[in-house]
């Protein structure tokens, strides 16, 4: 009988990007790559509200004392016994530059969105009444908006691991869901499946959440992506009045828009797009 020690070991994806980029709708995609452990922003849940926690503007929540830098990193290192993947994703700036705790044997790739859309959305999730606190930038958000961070973790990961991690973007995954999919797929080595393109709305992804996570889902910051089905196929890009927007917003556009423009430019392209290229 084979040990333990010896089973095959899953294998273990990372997904990078911003906040509203699609990137809990993505994470659902990915259950359909069948017995997959996926992890929830447990970066995140370190960044706002584990003992390390860099912001101190959560007052109604308490301390996550599982969720140190140093246990995520252990926690995504973990054996995850008779698992075939393991699917993490997270916001880049919630590892506030720690790269050391990044974990190790990943394969790393990112989701960019347009950072009017992107922005815009964040503003206006932020503006239910029980977060309008956190709808001013300052209070929830580093100096570079998350664009810069997420950059600069490109940067890093690029320099410091065997392969240049894959950029999706989210524009191109809600309009040409399968071919991105298939993509995305090929590019890191894991096999692609149909049970990707539609889930299930009823099957309970947020057990394993954290319980400070579990609370934002309830105020319904996760309602769209936890009560949607497949990606919106007849997508168009929403075209967002940025001057509509409080100052502070226009100005985290403006600063966010070239680290934007690099990532896009190393981007997966859908088949339908390449002659544009």
């Amino acid at each position: 009988m084979a040990s333990i020690d010896s089973a095959p070991q899953p294998v273990r994806m990372f997904l990078w990007t911003v906040p509203r980029s699609v990137s809990t709708a993505f994470e659902r995609c990915m259950s359909g790559l069948g017995n997959v452990a996926l992890v929830h922003e447990p970066y995140t849940t370190a960044y706002y509200f584990g003992p390390d926690r860099k912001f101190l503007n959560t007052p109604f929540l308490p301390v996550e004392h599982d969720y140190s830098y140093a246990k995520v990193k252990a926690m995504m290192e973990a054996e995850f016994y008779e698992k075939d993947y393991v699917f993490g994703k997270d916001h880049a700036y919630s590892l506030d530059e720690r790269y050391d705790s990044i974990p190790d044997g990943f394969i790393h790739t990112i989701l960019i969105r347009d950072p009017a859309r992107a922005l815009a959305s964040f503003y206006d999730v932020c503006n239910m009444p029980i977060l309008r606190y956190y709808s001013i930038l300052k209070h929830v958000l580093p100096e570079g908006y998350a664009f810069k961070q997420l950059y600069d973790l490109y940067e890093h990961l690029k320099s410091t691991t065997d392969r240049e991690p894959v950029i999706l973007d989210s524009d191109d995954l809600l309009r040409y869901p399968e071919q991105m999919i298939r993509r995305y797929c090929e590019a890191i080595g894991v096999p692609f499946n149909t049970s990707m393109l539609d889930w299930d709305p009823q099957v309970n992804v947020t057990q394993s959440w954290a319980s400070s996570l579990k609370l934002m889902q309830h105020i319904g910051v996760y309602e769209k992506a936890l009560k949607s089905t497949s990606f919106n196929v007849r997508h168009q890009p929403k075209q967002v009045d940025v001057l509509s927007l409080p100052a502070e917003y226009q100005h985290a556009i403006k600063v966010s828009q070239p680290f934007y423009d690099k990532l896009y430019e190393k981007r997966l392209i859908p088949e339908d797009r390449e002659t544009e290229v």
